[in-house]
C-alpha cells in the first residue's frame, strides 16, 4: 500500500453470509476487510480455510476446527489468528451479538 487509506465501512451495506451471520466487506490492497456479526446463536455451517486475523469488538465467539483440536474461545477486547490449516467455523454460543473486525491474508 502506498497511500494512506479509510475503510469506510459506514457506506457498505450489510451482506448475509449464512443465516444470523452478516458482514460489511471492503477490499483493501488485495485483501478482504470486514466488519462481521454473528446473532445469538448463529454459526457458519461450513469449514474456512482462509488464514483470518481480527479483534473481536463485542460479544464472544468459538472458533472449532476440523480437525477436532479444542476450540478458541473469543471475547470483546481479543485479538485472534487462525492459520489456513486446520480448517476453522465461527459460532457464537452467546445470548448477545458478537461483532468483530477480521481480515482475511491475501494468500
Amino acid at each position: 500500500m502506498s497511500e494512506p487509506y479509510a475503510a469506510r465501512f459506514e457506506l457498505v451495506e450489510w451482506e448475509e453470509e449464512a443465516p444470523g451471520v452478516r458482514a460489511k466487506p471492503v477490499e483493501v490492497d488485495g485483501a478482504r476487510w470486514a466488519l462481521v456479526e454473528y446473532e445469538a446463536g448463529a454459526g457458519r455451517p461450513e469449514w474456512c480455510s482462509t488464514p483470518h486475523c481480527g479483534f473481536v469488538l463485542e460479544g464472544a465467539l468459538r472458533y472449532e476446527f476440523e480437525d477436532g483440536r479444542e476450540p478458541l474461545a473469543l471475547v470483546a477486547g481479543q485479538g485472534f489468528l487462525l492459520p489456513a490449516s486446520p480448517p476453522h467455523r465461527g459460532r457464537n454460543h452467546g445470548a448477545e451479538t458478537a461483532r468483530l473486525f477480521v481480515a482475511d491474508d491475501p494468500v
